[in-house]
């Protein structure tokens, strides 16, 4: 008779895997540089920029990053660093046992390895505010309130101090709750709602999100590490040119593959292949403890589309909310672990319908089971 899989393994691979991390913080300039030549690009303007002093007009996320790197020393940022990147991969690994469902997770922490885990950016400090709300999301389950409540005030802080479109985040993933809290004829008069209510807001809003991705780019193009940058389809105005840079700018960042890519493209559309697979599965799932963590993923993949300059920095940023998909790879390893004590091999992908969930709830889905 076969049993359920042991933590040996989870073990095993959680502390070779920080280990093998805290060695690579130390080298990860020189193996960066080698590798990816402009990854570095954000930790140097912050190094050279926690020389200078900010206005308050200037004050924006590199100067609060900066003001922090000028205030501490090498080894306290690369403490910070250590800690942070340990914490995460403990996390993303901790509610796995089968090798299959280890090994996909440690394909999934690949980008946020070599992105953004080992250098000191303004995504440092997103990484404490996704460790906290997946904590708190995966772990209050009656309190529903509470979650959104302190999942919020996480966002919030950071939008304040760091990047502003965490609200505009946030607010898309309430939308999405709220989506996965109704029924199906509610969600159809719900999205037909959504684009009357979207004229209710000033041009000037849409105009600005937009020329995001035109500003950074003006200068790039054709530069050196920026072959991925693209411009907007047409120049920005307002509400009538967002839908189509919307989905222009969609089609360039996730199907990067079908727009003349090469092997680096390949690798990046595999990735959000398998990142959205978990989100869907997870959105199914009709358990909050995997869907709400999914609808926040979902969330920022949704509003990084509207203003990303290139496919590299797409990605660390939609890595940086790798943690919001442990509770779908969590599902995976439990559907998985049913399908092997059933005898019926496990094969395939695991997606349950919302009965087969229900039945099952209780036994393999929920998050913190047989933990």
């Amino acid at each position: 008779m076969l049993k359920r899989p042991s933590t040996g393994l989870r073990n095993l691979t959680i502390i070779v895997t920080c280990v093998a991390f805290v060695v690579f913080v130390f080298l990860a300039q020189t193996v960066l540089a080698a590798i990816l030549p402009s990854q570095g690009n954000d930790a140097e303007t912050v190094a050279k920029m926690s020389s200078m002093t900010a206005s308050a007009e200037t004050f924006d996320g590199y100067a609060a990053v900066s003001l922090i790197y000028a205030h501490t020393n090498e080894a306290i940022r690369m403490a910070m660093l250590i800690v942070l990147g340990v914490a995460t991969i403990g996390l993303l690994l901790w509610w796995l046992r089968l090798p299959r469902t280890l090994t996909l997770a440690l394909a999934c922490l690949v980008p946020a390895w070599l992105l953004y885990l080992p250098l000191f950016t303004k995504d440092t400090f997103v990484t404490p505010v996704i460790i906290g709300s997946t904590l708190v999301l995966t772990g209050f389950q009656r309190n529903l309130s509470l979650r959104i409540g302190l999942t919020s005030a996480l966002y919030l802080l950071y939008a304040v101090i760091f990047r502003q479109y965490f609200i505009i985040i946030l607010a898309v993933w309430l939308g999405l709750l709220v989506l996965l809290r109704v029924k199906w004829y509610w969600r159809i008069i719900i999205l037909a709602v959504v684009p009357l209510l979207a004229m209710l807001l000033p041009d000037n809003l849409y105009e600005t999100l937009q020329m995001q991705r035109d500003i950074v780019n003006y200068s790039r193009l054709g530069g050196q590490g920026n072959r991925t940058a693209f411009m907007n389809l047409v120049q920005p105005d307002g509400l009538r040119t967002f839908p189509i840079n919307y989905l222009y700018a969609a089609w360039r960042l996730n199907f990067p593959i079908f727009v003349g890519g090469g092997l680096k493209e390949a690798y990046l559309f595999v990735m959000l292949c398998i990142y959205t697979l978990l989100m869907i599965s997870g959105l199914r799932s009709g358990n909050s403890r995997v869907s709400w963590p999914a609808a926040l993923f979902c969330a920022h993949m949704l509003v990084l589309n509207i203003f990303e300059p290139d496919l590299g920095s797409y990605l660390r940023h939609l890595s940086t909310a790798l943690l919001f998909l442990a509770p779908s790879l969590a599902m995976w390893d439990r559907l998985w672990q049913a399908s092997l004590l059933s005898g019926s091999g496990g094969g395939g992908t695991p997606t349950p319908s919302r009965s087969e969930h229900s039945a099952r709830a209780g036994k393999i889905a929920t998050v913190h089971a047989t933990l």
